[in-house]
């Protein structure tokens, strides 16, 4: 076992990221030709596109911190082997297990980023910031279990078993 991997031995993998919220930039006044207030279903489709292409090309641009005092927990839950999303208020409200990526279910490199992509990508409630957290408890994850990197692991393995590492 590398010294990386004895290190997470009997340590959590967790992150803490502040949420932060999309400040939409696509707005309905930007559509030229309706000025009596009645949009065609295209006009509408034409403004989701623009919110959704600024939410991918510039994200630290578009995004402001969340004004609840609310906090992303992304962690590694070793018992049931998923990575588990849970939000924390400065209140000492919580909602646990808000979303969990399934790591038996993530056995190749494509199964893994279907489930990065379902628990992130159009979700209101995700943010870039979450999805690097994601990323990092993986790869954390991934030593402890296989003695490397997640991406050395799927090329090494082409198929990995989380419930049994070799």
């Amino acid at each position: 076992m590398s010294s990386v991997a004895d290190q997470l031995a009997n340590s959590p993998i967790e992150r803490w990221v502040k949420k932060v919220e999309f400040v939409s930039s696509a707005n309905l006044e930007d559509i030229e030709g309706s000025a009596s207030g009645v949009y065609t279903f295209d006009e509408l489709v034409e403004v989701t596109d623009r919110e959704q292409l600024a939410k991918r090309s510039k994200p630290s641009y578009h995004w402001q911190p969340d004004a609840h005092e609310r906090w992303w927990r992304i962690w590694f839950k070793e018992s049931n082997l998923t990575i588990t999303i849970d939000l924390h208020s400065s209140s000492g409200k919580y909602q646990t297990n808000m979303y969990e990526i399934d790591l038996e279910r993530c056995s190749s490199a494509t199964s893994f980023v279907g489930w990065i992509y379902a628990a992130t990508l159009h979700k209101k409630w995700a943010c870039p910031e979450m999805l690097w957290a994601v990323m990092e408890v993986a790869e954390e994850a991934s030593y402890k279990r296989f003695g490397e990197s997640l991406s050395d692991a799927y090329l090494a393995k082409g198929e990995l078993n989380w419930a049994k590492p070799n």
